[in-house]
């Protein structure tokens, strides 16, 4: 069942016995890495306990399949609710709490039960987390709420303690390469996976972000260390005019992955290198950069990606980064 989600048997079985009728928990904790099918199994989970078909869920031809469109990402149920941030990246806020509360006044439409999703559910203001307290202290009859987040940690204990939590691992490299061959990536698929550490929804988001190509930028500055002019070679790159915020934070972290393989090639361990694709570029860098500068090196990639992760300016950090990898290499 719920083929469509490659891997997490252990949670669809745990999640196959909540159809049966009996007692079941009010709320449901998912949680694990991003982009490796929490949202997309908790939809097809809701619309399988809300089928109201006979047989085998979902049916596919009730109502209430009907209303429930996972395809066209079409969500009219009136016994399913999709509490979100207003805006990605931002908090999800006590009002649009409050709004999913006033739910709970109204009996199930169609299906039996009600389901409600939180996406992100760490990204709820102190506030909105209060409130949702309230509701998972005192669950409306016949409601079934499914918390999404990457890290537990960030819920209130006392919502943590009101939950079940399910753990979602990355799925299996081999397995985020098949998916990514069904979306249409053949070339480098095996490279994508790797560096979006498994997790095929953001291997997705990598390839229409252009990472191969932000890839490249990384590589060929680091092959023109030290430079002559640091400076002049900045204000020739043009990043900070050229890459926003979230286009800053991929650049830097390619510098992590690449500075790392190197790591691992001066070390010994080619076998665990993510860019295998560009093994001979690297191993030549390997050659020519003394151990000592690519430690240093990759802990400058690193606190540069969590400064711009921090909200400092792209364009300082991706300057700055620049500057000291060519201070590095020159000592």
């Amino acid at each position: 069942m719920w083929d469509e989600v490659l891997g997490h048997q252990q949670n669809k079985e745990f999640l196959q016995k909540l159809l049966l009728p009996g007692s079941r928990p009010h709320a449901l904790l998912f949680y694990g890495m991003g982009g490796i099918g929490k949202k997309m199994l908790a939809l097809h989970f809701a619309r399988t306990f809300l089928c109201t078909g006979q047989g085998a869920r979902p049916c596919g031809l009730c109502e209430s399949c009907r209303l429930f469109d996972i395809a066209n990402d079409s969500f009219a149920h009136p016994d399913f609710y999709l509490l979100t941030a207003e805006e990605a990246g931002k908090d999800i806020k006590i009002e649009q709490v409050k709004e999913m509360a006033k739910q709970a006044a109204f009996a199930p439409v169609l299906s039996s039960h009600k389901v409600c999703i939180i996406d992100d559910a760490g990204q709820m203001t102190a506030e909105a987390a209060n409130s949702l307290l309230k509701l998972l202290e005192e669950p409306p009859p016949g409601w079934l709420f499914i918390l999404i987040t990457q890290q537990a940690e960030r819920l209130l204990p006392t919502v943590l303690s009101r939950v079940i939590q399910l753990r979602f691992e990355a799925p299996d490299l081999d397995d985020v390469q098949r998916i990514l061959q069904a979306h249409g990536v053949i070339d480098n698929a095996k490279v994508l996976a790797a560096l979006a550490g498994g997790s095929p929804g953001r291997a997705l988001a990598f390839k229409e972000a252009g990472i191969f190509d932000l890839r490249h930028e990384a590589l060929a500055l680091l092959q023109k260390l030290p430079l002559q002019n640091p400076f002049g070679h900045i204000a020739g790159l043009g990043w900070g005019d050229k890459y926003d915020r979230a286009a800053a934070l991929l650049l830097t972290e390619q510098f992590v992955y690449l500075l790392r393989d190197i790591l691992l090639l001066q070390s010994g361990a080619a076998d665990k290198i993510y860019n295998t694709d560009i093994l001979a570029a690297l191993e030549r860098l390997a050659q020519s950069t003394p151990l000592h500068t690519t430690r240093q090196s990759v802990n400058a990639a690193q606190e540069a990606w969590q400064n711009i992760n921090k909200n400092v300016s792209a364009k300082n950090v991706l300057e700055a980064l620049v500057l000291k990898l060519d201070l590095l290499r020159k000592e």
